[in-house]
């Protein structure tokens, strides 16, 4: 597979408005860092003066800490700004073997960052799986929470009640599959880095959608998300942990959703690419959107050309929206003042 030769032209170009080239050199520089947990470390990439108001980074499902690498440099200054490797992902540890990764590992090694980091709260900046962490986090601990961006999931995928039981009947059989395989210590494939990066950029557009994601932001992603062969130096594999793979075990039906949705009380906003999925029903989605309005008086919900990874791709065009939002005083109660507007 030959990664120049494919078709890259699947977004439009984009002007930056001068207004946010202002922003372009407030984070040239980041650090690498290492939270010590159980079973390992989390890595984990942090920009800005480490007495910054605080931010963290999530991201999605596969990816890393280099998500965030473009949008960061959009934001405003004064930020410190740390994006989080996820357990099994990127540079960070692997669970020990025989062991998998769950939906509520998430939130336990979130409390175990900040608790780290001594931030007694925060701001969560989160893209896709990152964004149901970090809204699930903001209602199970709204006191440490101050804001959270969402960027394309509005919520935690739900499942008819129907279906829970074969699809938890799957999944066991997976993982038995799955620990069996790497306890055999079966053949590592190998690829060297175009390669790599060509099969990344089509499965990202099998998931996401054609145009989720482009050749550039699959090579940031690339930085972290390959690790190289232990004896020829232009040969790669995935960093991402196989049991990553794993389907979800136990799911959950709507009113779930719907009950942490109801307990976000921090500022929200919700950021939607018009060019990707919802990742649930019409129906559910507007249910979900419902929740937030009538829970929320500070929900936030703006759409914005692209596919999934928008944040990546073309960071300029969701950029002046979040540093409004992240900058914006909802305690002040002068109207003209608390007024959202984009325009």
């Amino acid at each position: 597979m030959h990664f120049a030769k494919i078709r890259t032209h699947l977004l439009p170009a984009v002007r930056i408005s001068q207004t946010n080239r202002l922003f372009l050199s407030s984070y040239p520089e980041f650090e690498e860092i290492r939270i010590p947990v159980p079973y390992g470390h989390i890595a984990g990439k942090a920009w800005g003066n480490p007495d910054g108001k605080p931010i963290l980074g999530l991201h999605g499902w596969l990816d890393n800490a280099g998500t965030h690498d473009r949008l960061i440099q959009h934001l405003a200054p004064g930020y410190r700004f740390i994006a989080l490797d996820q357990p099994g992902h990127g540079r960070s540890s692997h669970y020990p073997p025989g062991m998998q990764y769950k939906m509520s590992d998430a939130f336990t090694f979130i409390r175990q960052v900040l608790d780290h980091l001594k931030w007694d709260k925060c701001c969560i900046v989160g893209h896709s799986l990152g964004a149901g962490m970090g809204m699930w986090y903001s209602a199970l601990f709204p006191e440490q929470i101050e804001k959270v961006v969402a960027i394309d999931l509005a919520s935690f995928g739900s499942m008819s009640l129907q279906k829970h039981v074969s699809v938890s009947r799957k999944s066991v059989k997976i993982a038995v599959d799955m620990h069996k395989k790497l306890a055999s210590g079966g053949k590592i494939p190998y690829y060297n880095f175009e390669d790599s990066c060509g099969r990344a950029f089509m499965a990202a557009n099998v998931l996401g959608g054609l145009g989720s994601i482009t050749k550039e932001s699959v090579e940031i992603l690339m930085k972290r998300g390959l690790v190289k062969h232990p004896e020829k130096e232009d040969l790669y594999t995935w960093s991402a942990d196989l049991r990553l793979r794993i389907p979800t075990t136990f799911n959950m039906v709507q009113e779930v959703a719907e009950e942490y949705g109801s307990k976000i009380s921090c500022p929200h906003l919700l950021i939607k690419a018009k060019d990707s999925s919802k990742y649930t029903t019409d129906e559910n989605f507007e249910r979900i959107l419902k929740v937030y309005r009538n829970h929320n008086p500070n929900f936030i919900y703006r759409e914005f050309e692209g596919g999934h990874h928008l944040h990546l791709n073309t960071p300029e065009l969701i950029a002046p929206t979040i540093n409004k939002f992240l900058e914006k005083d909802f305690a002040d109660p002068e109207p003209e003042k608390s007024q959202f507007d984009m325009i």
